[in-house]
C-alpha cells in the first residue's frame, strides 16, 4: 500500500498526481499491511502537484492508532521504518500488523471500528512535529483460522459402488489417486 503524506501541510493525499485528501483508510482485522510511505512537498505543477521529498536530517517518523484520543496504549502501530530510494523514488516502508492482541480484544463484540491513526516525525531531540491524522475503519476478518479448509482435497476412506452392484471401500491420496480397494469376501 502506498501512503503519500503531505506532511508540511499535515495531510494524507491520494498520490503525486492526486491533490485529494485522504481521511481514511479500509483495513482488516489480523492483516500484515506493507506499506511505503512517500513524503511529498507541493510544486507548481497542474499536472503533479506533488514531489517527492525526504525526512530531514537526524529525523525518523512512528506511526500509532488508539480507539479513542484519552487511550494510553496503541491498538496498533509502527516505529521501524526503512528508508530506500533516493531523489523521486525515496521512501519509508514498514509492515503495520493488525494482528494484535490489544486491536483484536477491541473488536471482541464489534464487527466494524473506526480508530484514530497517526503519523508524527520524530525530531533530532527525540520531540513530535508536524503530526498528521486520519481515520482507520478496521473491518473484522472472515478467515480467522482453518475453518472450512479440508486436511486434504479428497476423502481418505471413500465408499463406493462398483459397475457390477458390490459395495466397495477405497483408500485415496492427497493427489486424488486410489492406493486401496477392499471389497467383501
Amino acid at each position: 500500500m502506498n501512503i503519500f503524506w503531505y506532511r508540511d501541510n499535515q495531510q494524507l493525499v491520494g498520490g503525486l498526481t492526486n491533490a485529494a485528501v485522504v481521511a481514511q483508510y479500509n483495513w482488516y482485522l489480523r492483516d500484515v499491511i506493507p506499506v511505503d510511505v512517500y513524503v511529498v512537498t507541493a510544486q507548481a505543477s497542474s499536472n503533479q502537484p506533488f514531489a517527492v521529498s525526504t525526512l530531514g536530517a537526524g529525523q525518523s517518523m512512528r506511526f500509532g492508532a488508539k480507539a479513542t484520543y484519552a487511550d494510553t496504549e496503541f491498538l496498533f502501530s509502527q516505529g521501524t521504518w526503512v528508508a530506500s530510494g533516493s531523489g523521486t523514488t525515496k521512501k519509508y516502508t514498514a509492515e503495520i500488523s493488525l494482528n494484535t492482541a490489544e486491536l483484536i480484544a477491541a473488536m471482541a463484540a464489534v464487527d466494524e471500528l473506526t480508530v484514530a491513526g497517526e503519523f508524527t516525525t520524530i525530531m533530532p531531540d527525540n520531540s513530535n512535529a508536524l503530526t498528521t491524522q486520519f481515520d482507520i475503519k478496521i473491518t473484522r476478518d472472515v478467515i480467522i483460522g482453518t475453518e472450512g479448509i479440508p486436511s486434504t482435497a479428497f476423502p481418505v476412506i471413500e465408499q463406493f459402488t462398483d459397475s457390477d452392484g458390490v459395495a466397495k471401500v477405497r483408500l485415496v491420496n492427497a493427489d486424488g489417486q486410489t492406493c486401496f480397494v477392499a471389497a467383501p469376501l
